[in-house]
């Protein structure tokens, strides 16, 4: 009995390990060098012929060595071995058991998956390096749009059009504006007490390649503060039951709903160029939502009236009531942009 128990216990840990399952035998390494330059790895002789090269150098608790030849500079390198971040993933998905089978296992092991090398001419020497191949320069212009705006089914969809430009090198400033497209109020026309519309601004100041996050060094990172507005009015109704001492009756109010919502977030990003122009922004961050909602020469009075049923909210999950709507509470920005470099 205690023979099988000994043998489910280690094949649950086999099972659970995450670099052991996740990790292939190899990892892949990319090295970027000047145009023409030549990598010796495993006695084999790779040019770079493109931006870079790749080898697949297999795990192991080893330095990794490969000699860089470029004109009439010749240099051996070596990179120490890191600890892979899956191994990490034992700790809350197994309890940290998995660790234990994963540190007999050299599956755990990797090595930097960007290595850029840049000619120093006067020293007549080549030397590792974290910058960017094509950081953003001065009077740089980006054209861009937000497409999660577009079907975003938890706000007001909204179609956006915005403009980044660099005053200073990976220094930028931009400005976007939306408007609103879709109004799926069910309230009738002939009972519209305002217009439906909406829009919204977005200004952004972003500072690139401070934190070097990414060790890829065509990916332009940066830390980002970003102010949005968001205006919204539009026409909804309510039902309501009035008491006057032994007497109720029923109300369908049309009312105004003009809604306003100030968010102030800090943003990492990511600059994912496609091709030479095109590119994706890739951004997550935190900040704090304040919103207001007003009613104007509504009739219902909470003190007085009572609900038919829960109208605090609408089909977008908005409050429409000054009760219920203004909050301010923490904010989380995920989403991304797509846009062509001018």
């Amino acid at each position: 009995m205690l023979k099988h128990i000994s043998w489910l216990f280690m094949s649950m840990l086999l099972l659970s390990s995450c670099t052991t399952i996740l990790n292939s035998k190899t990892t892949k390494v990319k090295i970027y060098a000047p145009e023409h330059s030549k990598i010796i790895y495993k006695k084999d002789t790779l040019v770079l012929d493109e931006a870079f090269v790749k080898i697949h150098p297999i795990r192991s608790k080893d330095s990794l060595s490969f000699e860089v030849l470029q004109d009439s500079i010749t240099a051996q390198f070596n990179f120490k071995r890191k600890t892979s971040g899956l191994l990490f993933l034992n700790i809350p998905y197994t309890y940290g058991l998995g660790i234990l089978v994963d540190l007999t296992n050299e599956k755990r092991f990797t090595y930097p998956h960007n290595i850029r090398f840049v000619e120093d001419s006067s020293l007549n020497q080549l030397y590792t390096t974290k910058e960017k191949i094509a950081p953003f320069k001065r009077n740089t212009i980006f054209i861009y749009t937000s497409p999660l705006r577009a079907i975003d089914v938890f706000s007001r969809p909204t179609v956006t059009l915005g403009t980044e430009y660099f005053p200073r090198d990976n220094f930028s400033v931009s400005a976007e504006y939306g408007m609103q497209y879709i109004y799926p109020n069910s309230t009738s026309s002939n009972s519209l007490r305002v217009k439906d519309q909406g829009h919204s601004l977005r200004f952004e100041i972003k500072y690139y390649n401070l934190l070097h996050l990414s060790s890829n060094p065509n990916i332009n990172d940066y830390i980002g503060l970003e102010a949005r507005f968001l205006r919204t009015q539009f026409t909804d109704n309510i039902d309501y039951i009035i008491t006057n001492e032994d007497l109720s009756f029923y109300r369908n109010e049309p009312i105004i709903v003009q809604k306003q919502a100030n968010i102030f977030n800090l943003k990492y990003g990511l600059n994912l160029p496609i091709g030479k122009a095109l590119y994706f922004d890739v951004y997550g961050g935190f900040g704090l939502r304040f919103k207001q909602i007003k009613n104007p020469n509504r009739m219902y009075n909470p003190d007085i009236h009572n609900l038919m049923d829960d109208y605090s909210e609408n089909f977008f999950n908005e409050h429409i009531l000054e009760e219920t709507g203004n909050q301010n509470h923490f904010n989380v920005s995920l989403g991304f942009k797509f846009g062509v470099k001018l």
